[in-house]
């Protein structure tokens, strides 16, 4: 155990750490809580280094003897020695030099197995920085004791510049200790503002001056000094590329500056990377996008077509731009950017008036995945040229929902054809969520008159609790899941347990309310007026009863039922009204109901409320003698 270790330096740091962030606001605090594990023991540790063949850094390992065995730490704080097990995967081969160093290119890293050659050899897991991001730490080779950022699919690499565990864990005390808006913790420089003034007055390359001037960004305030200085920069800057972060900072100085800032670079041609600047503004970005739309539209043509995708967003949030103005920027893009503008362009509000852009590329049948964003995109529009297309694709690709079983994963031609499958089993699954909505629109269209009757949809792990992804019997009797939900409520919370029980609870019905309320919905989506329910129980109806979204027949099956309500609900078929003879009393409110004829069929009926429909035969009303609202 050393006697060097800085153990009162790291407890005051904690200390003053834990005070600072006592909300606990910095990424990763609410999990460390700034509080570390008891110790590790010398047996811990001495069990650990002989199961997994490696000796621990020196620096590292007496963290583990006098501070803690994990804990609180950068991201989601250390792992224990435990953890740090569970997480190794790999043989960690001491005696052979890591494929991990700085400099190392993640495609270089592609082509090395798991088995054979992997790349993670030399190193152990030490902390998880969320989804596939970890901290590292090297035990061997030339870098053994620094840590290394890695993303786990080997897209990213980053050494921070600390030489050993132990400056970087101070380092990141001292940060947290300050205050400071770490973000994603060892990207920066370190130092205070005066030592980041020097670095950049000091430095040979642009990289260099833009990491110092750019590590500013963690201080919760800048200073005077700091703010002359960065005013004092910008002009340098104005006709350069990459200028990294240094308009957050320059609207950190000053709001005006940042404008002007760039104006300036505008007027130097830079206008995709001021379009990509403005896009990831620090100001109000509606109020931006409204102030710089002419200047983006006069230059659109200009752009490259990896912007577009952030041009064209900004565009639409600056408002008074039409679909036709930029529908031209399809010719010049290909690949993912062809296939990300199309989706753009889908969200135009005049996108149904352009459905002929979306008909051509439903035509595609080589480029799968731009075939798929066609119809993620496509503006639902109640036209018979649209269903006839989508029908076409379906016909196109007769075995998309059978799959393609691969025994050997080296056979190019199978993985190909599989691969192929898959991309057709998404096709032709997109095209039937697109033929769902077309129905949607055609009975419940939107009315400038009235809001649109709420469209009921489930989550789609209830879906599947409630067996909702299975074929329903051709003799299954269809049960809405809020029938189900109405029904429990009338009941006390229960629900029939048994087929038997069921069939007398609905003859028993006298009352059915279907309304939307908190009881009822889960969580709305008021934009596109969906309601998604509430799981009426945890299981599966007993058989022959099947819960389905279309399942409104089995209101017919209410023999007894006096008084129905149904309001602000899309309802898929109304036709079980004509099952309900004893009908007296019928609300309709804001429904999707039209045809009154079917009330023709309810020889019982007293009373009706037809408020905020659309209705046609209305003629029929005249013949009811009932008292009707309207």
């Amino acid at each position: 155990m050393s006697n060097t270790f800085p153990i009162e330096e790291l407890r005051s740091l904690l200390e003053k750490a834990r005070a600072t962030d006592a909300d606990l606001k910095q990424f990763g605090a609410e999990h460390h809580k700034y509080q570390w594990n008891p110790p590790a023991s010398l047996k811990e540790i001495e069990k650990f280094e002989k199961e997994t063949a490696i000796s621990l850094p020196d620096g590292y390992r007496n963290f583990l003897l006098q501070a803690g065995n994990g804990g609180a730490g950068p991201f989601y704080g250390l792992f224990s020695l435990e953890q740090v097990k569970g997480w190794l995967s790999w043989q960690v081969e001491p005696g052979e030099t890591p494929y991990l160093a700085p400099g190392t290119d993640p495609d270089s890293l592609k082509d090395l197995g798991d088995r054979d050659h992997d790349w993670r050899r030399g190193c152990i897991p030490i902390e998880s920085q969320g989804d596939t991001y970890f901290t590292y730490l090297l035990v061997a080779g030339p870098d053994r004791g620094r840590v290394v950022y890695i993303e786990y699919e080997r897209s990213w690499i980053f050494f921070p510049r600390e030489p050993d565990f132990l400056s970087w864990y101070i380092r990141w005390l001292r940060e947290a200790a300050a205050g400071y808006d770490m973000g994603w913790f060892g990207l920066s420089l370190d130092g205070d503002e005066e030592t980041l003034r020097k670095l950049y007055i000091q430095a040979d390359t642009d990289a260099e001056r833009l990491l110092a001037v750019g590590s500013m960004d963690k201080f919760p305030a800048l200073s005077e000094a700091s703010r002359d200085f960065i005013c004092g920069i910008l002009d340098d800057w104005i006709a350069k590329e990459n200028v990294d972060s240094l308009p957050l900072l320059a609207y950190r100085v000053d709001p005006v500056l940042y404008g002007q800032f760039l104006d300036k670079r505008w007027e130097a041609g830079l206008f995709d990377q001021v379009v990509y600047e403005l896009y990831h503004t620090p100001a109000e970005r509606k109020d931006l996008a409204k102030s710089w739309r002419e200047r983006i539209l006069d230059k659109l043509s200009e752009l490259s077509p990896e912007t577009y995708c952030i041009a064209i967003p900004l565009l639409r949030m600056g408002g008074e731009v039409k679909l036709e103005q930029v529908a031209f920027l399809l010719d010049k893009a290909e690949g993912r950017e062809k296939r990300e503008l199309l989706r753009d362009l889908g969200r135009f509000p005049d996108a149904k008036e352009h459905l002929e852009i979306w008909l051509g590329f439903l035509r595609e049948r080589e480029d799968l995945e731009l075939l798929h964003y066609a119809l993620l995109s496509v503006p639902c529009v109640n036209d018979s040229r649209l269903r006839e297309a989508l029908l076409e694709v379906q016909e196109a690709f007769p075995f998309a929902l059978e799959q393609i079983h691969v025994d050997n994963y080296k056979d190019k031609e199978a993985m190909e054809r599989s691969f192929r499958r898959d991309a057709e089993r998404k096709v032709y699954k997109g095209t039937d969520t697109v033929l769902k909505d077309l129905f949607y629109e055609s009975i419940n269209p939107e009315n400038p008159r009235f809001p649109r009757p709420y469209r009921l949809e489930m989550p789609g792990n209830a879906l599947a609790d409630l067996g909702m992804y299975r074929t329903s019997p051709a003799d299954g009797i269809l049960l809405h899941p809020l029938i189900a939900l109405a029904i429990r409520q009338e009941s006390d919370g229960r629900l029939p347990s048994t087929a038997w029980d069921w069939g007398r609870k609905l003859k028993q019905m006298k009352k059915l309310q279907l309304v939307l309320s908190e009881k009822t919905v889960q969580s709305w989506d008021d934009e596109r007026r969906y309601a998604y329910l509430r799981a009426p129980e945890e299981h599966f109806p007993p058989e022959p009863y099947y819960y389905d979204l279309r399942g409104w027949s089995v209101i017919g099956r209410m023999e007894n039922l006096r008084e129905l309500r149904i309001c602000e609900i899309c309802v898929e078929d109304f036709s079980f009204l004509t099952e309900c003879k004893n009908l007296r009393t019928l609300s309709l409110y804001n429904t999707n109901f039209t045809d009154c004829r079917l009330l023709l069929k309810l020889p019982k009926l007293k009373y009706i409320d037809l408020r905020s429909c659309r209705l046609i035969h209305k003629e029929v009303l005249k013949k009811l003698h009932v008292e009707c609202e309207l």
